[in-house]
């Protein structure tokens, strides 16, 4: 019986070594998915001179089901307005759909940063504007592959060293 709660503990930890690694990674490709929409937001808004509501629509139908959910909730509060201001609407629609994505508090604050200059200004500040956000997603992708690079093995690892450890403790 002993053996038994040995083994699981040992498989759990190796497991939660895995699953933070995985966490990373699903991070990583969410922030790039965040750089994909915002640079299709972006041409949406430049070249063919879509609204902001209907670019988010637009592009809605070119990317993933959790990106998806992100444009149709901004869409509709925009739509219903719900709020004086666009920022206010864009916070709402990112803590509505928190529950969708991985992604840590800095990566929030690189997001809002979306909300903040867009829809009141010109199409040429709003341009501007998504360009600065995707250039700081795309830092912080930068330096996310760079950490999870350098901890893949060791969350790994470390998971089943732990478990092993505990093992060793108990019996």
């Amino acid at each position: 019986m002993k053996w038994i709660g040995v083994m699981m503990i040992c498989v759990g930890c190796t497991l939660y070594g895995w699953l933070l690694d995985e966490r990373q990674r699903k991070r990583i490709k969410e922030l790039e998915q965040f750089i994909y929409t915002f640079e299709l937001l972006r041409a949406e808004i430049d070249y063919r001179l879509t609204p902001l509501k209907e670019a988010a629509y637009q592009v809605s139908s070119y990317v993933s089901s959790n990106m998806r959910a992100v444009l149709n909730t901004f869409a509709q509060t925009l739509d219903s307005r719900t709020s004086i201001d666009v920022e206010s609407m864009w916070r709402q629609t990112l803590q509505a759909t928190v529950d969708l994505f991985h992604l840590k508090g800095d990566d929030y604050e690189a997001l809002y940063g979306f909300g903040t200059a867009c829809g009141y200004l010109d199409k040429e500040m709003q341009k501007r504007n998504i360009e600065i956000i995707v250039h700081k997603l795309k830092e912080e992708v930068a330096q996310s592959k760079e950490a999870y690079y350098r901890t893949t093995k060791l969350n790994k690892y470390l998971g089943f060293l732990v478990g092993a450890c505990i093992s060793i403790f108990l019996i």
